[in-house]
């Protein structure tokens, strides 16, 4: 990232809290290291753990990939299904498998 180039390292920008978001943990980015390395909402980061230390670095512009997500109706995907195909061992035990909590049948 460019604007990190100008960055000294080390720079301490104190503490912050973890803060709890369904399964996972929400970390807070100080105003002051945001806005030196220019970092926006939504901003892609990744995460890489070593001992005991996180760190957290944009993801750059260029080796993003963006995949587009491919768009079927019920009635296309249903028309691919063979209903009289035979049912695999695993699917089989599946559907005679015994409830194992509320679930109706």
């Amino acid at each position: 990232m460019v604007a990190s180039e100008n960055v000294r390292s080390g720079t301490d920008f104190g503490s912050t809290r973890l803060k709890k978001a369904g399964g996972s943990l929400l970390v807070t980015v100080p105003a002051a290291a945001r806005h030196m390395l220019n970092l926006k909402e939504g901003q892609e980061l990744t995460v890489t753990v070593e001992g005991t230390r996180i760190t957290l670095e944009p993801v750059a512009e260029r080796t993003r990939q963006r995949v587009r997500k491919p768009r079927y109706s019920l009635d296309e995907l249903l028309t691919q299904g063979d209903a009289q195909s035979p049912v695999s061992e695993d699917e089989n035990d599946w559907q005679n498998s015994p409830a194992v909590g509320r679930e109706v049948w």
